[in-house]
């Protein structure tokens, strides 16, 4: 029972990603044929304007339309009450009137304009080039020439001569698109392109380099990362080596690095020397006199640093003065 609803769930998806990945294919064809001399009215992908026409009026039809051959004697029909707005637009008329003509079908009407417009049920359909918001299926664009509005041509009919001027004049094509606004006047010459161009999106393309553009990114966040690391690790050896040579060179403040001849007993060496001279030393005194506040590696021995002073000659002299007096003795060193 589990297994059989879990299989289900599976199909069930696998449906729906069928269809998103594979959509339904649309149809828009046209059996009309235009005869030789007419090449000039295709547009950028090469397409009649009786197959340019099925696509103008398949964007309001679900992208599903054929534009059939026209039999002698007979003419398109004219918008009704439930046309829609492509089948109103300039570029409807314009290449409708056009598949007559190329296709060289005998007492074929050329429909003026006025008559034309007058079957749509909404005027702003039939004031601008192509409806505002729609796009075309397909790859396909609109011929430049076919962007005219209606009342520009002669008596307000599709003139096949002026159209053709026009074309001499631009030969582009353009691509509706979604942002571009059409009422009101037929789209400038700087907006239409020349080139084939595809509405439809590459989907790899777009995935590729969405793909490629997200792993460049990552390798420069992980290269900033990377140096920023060896930034802070640098900046930290540094500060260690002049912490530690502070700390080798520098002695602490009311402290004495005592080592073991700095123990050594000082008061042998001092006595001797000084004793020569009648002075009593004490050891704080000694202490001090041998100490040195600066910093040293090592103590030499007191002992024997001090040369013997020189032997004091106490044998007198005596001198007499001018008057015979006898003076005192002068010890001579």
């Amino acid at each position: 029972m589990v297994s059989s609803r879990f299989v289900s769930i599976i199909l069930y998806i696998s449906t729906i990603l069928a269809i998103q990945v594979h959509p339904v294919k649309r149809n828009v064809v046209s059996s009309a044929q235009c005869i030789d001399g007419y090449s000039w009215m295709n547009n950028a992908q090469g397409n009649s304007p009786c197959l340019t026409v099925a696509y103008v009026e398949a964007a309001c039809a679900g992208n599903n339309y054929d534009q059939p051959v026209l039999n002698s004697g007979s003419s398109y029909n004219l918008p009704i009450a439930n046309s829609t707005e492509c089948y109103c637009s300039w570029s409807s008329y314009n290449l409708m009137m056009a598949c007559t003509l190329c296709q060289n079908t005998n007492n074929s009407a050329v429909w003026e304009w006025p008559q034309w417009a007058s079957g749509c049920s909404n005027v702003s359909w039939t004031q601008e080039y192509f409806p505002s918001g729609m796009v075309l299926a397909g790859d396909a664009s609109i011929p430049y020439w076919a962007t005219t509005n209606p009342t520009t041509w002669t008596y307000a009919t599709f003139n096949i001569l002026q159209a053709n001027a026009t074309f001499q004049q631009n030969s582009s094509s353009i691509t509706p698109s979604i942002s571009s606004s059409s009422s009101g006047s037929s789209p400038s010459p700087s907006s239409s392109s020349s080139s084939p161009s595809s509405s439809s999106p590459d989907v790899g393309a777009i995935v590729g380099g969405t793909i490629g553009g997200v792993a460049a990114l990552l390798f420069l966040i992980i290269g900033a990362y990377l140096l920023y690391r060896r930034h802070v690790y640098r900046k930290g050896v540094h500060a260690s080596v002049i912490n530690q040579q502070g700390m080798a060179f520098m002695p602490l403040s009311g402290t004495h690095n005592r080592i073991p001849s700095d123990t050594f007993n000082f008061a042998p060496s001092m006595s001797g020397p000084l004793g020569l001279f009648g002075q009593s030393v004490s050891p704080s005194q000694q202490y001090e006199t041998a100490y040195s506040p600066q910093p040293q590696t090592t103590y030499p021995s007191m002992q024997g640093s001090f040369s013997p002073l020189p032997q004091t000659d106490t044998s007198l002299y005596t001198t007499h003065t001018s008057n015979g007096q006898r003076s005192d003795a002068i010890p001579m060193v």
